[in-house]
């Protein structure tokens, strides 16, 4: 049996307005209108892909349609250890949205590309714990002077065990830059109004 019950949804005790919003604009939205909004909300999630709303108005339909549908995935995810499809539908049910678009989002949530990111009955991978330290090589078998920087990285991963990288000075850097474009698109989603709480 589900951990939660349709009385105490997935989504909390009381509707996100996020999700109000979106099921008030999805009685009038088709699907052709909410559907890249859904790609749009699942590339996010599981690229960090974040679109470009800086034409559009804070109450526009595309951000709109993005905030609710960011809203009800993300908190998918956030129990996937526990919620069962039939409680996800009849979660959504009871909010008000329609079968066609809860149709959509089971698609995506159980059979799409974030399947691998909810399974039923497993935890998450958690991130414990990052040691770090910087190696120079200073010469080896056919050079004798050689001075070449390697980090290397020992993680903690909860069912993983440790992992270590080595990495180069360029592998170093693109990950480097690839960290700060992922807090840059975070920064930029929290200044969006349907990231913040009521």
């Amino acid at each position: 049996m589900s951990k939660y019950s349709v009385e105490t949804s997935f989504l909390g005790h009381r509707i996100p307005k996020e999700v109000k919003l979106l099921v008030k604009a999805l009685k009038t939205a088709k699907k052709n209108v909410y559907s890249p909004q859904l790609d749009a909300v699942v590339n996010y999630l599981v690229r960090g892909d974040a679109p470009d709303f800086s034409k559009d108005l804070d109450c526009s339909p595309s951000r709109v349609l993005f905030g609710g549908f960011h809203c009800v995935l993300s908190r998918a995810l956030r129990h996937r250890a526990t919620l069962h499809q039939s409680h996800f539908v009849a979660s959504l049910k009871e909010v008000g949205l329609s079968d066609e678009v809860i149709g959509s989002l089971e698609d995506v949530v159980y059979r799409g590309e974030l399947k691998s990111l909810v399974r039923v009955g497993e935890d998450p991978t958690r991130f414990w714990d990052l040691d770090w330290r910087l190696d120079v090589v200073l010469s080896n078998q056919s050079l004798a002077k050689v001075m070449q920087p390697e980090v290397l990285l020992g993680m903690k991963l909860s069912g993983a065990g440790d992992v270590t990288l080595h990495l180069s000075q360029s592998e170093f850097h693109a990950l480097r830059q690839s960290v700060a474009k992922q807090l840059h698109d975070m920064c930029q989603l929290k200044e969006r109004k349907f990231m913040n709480p009521a």
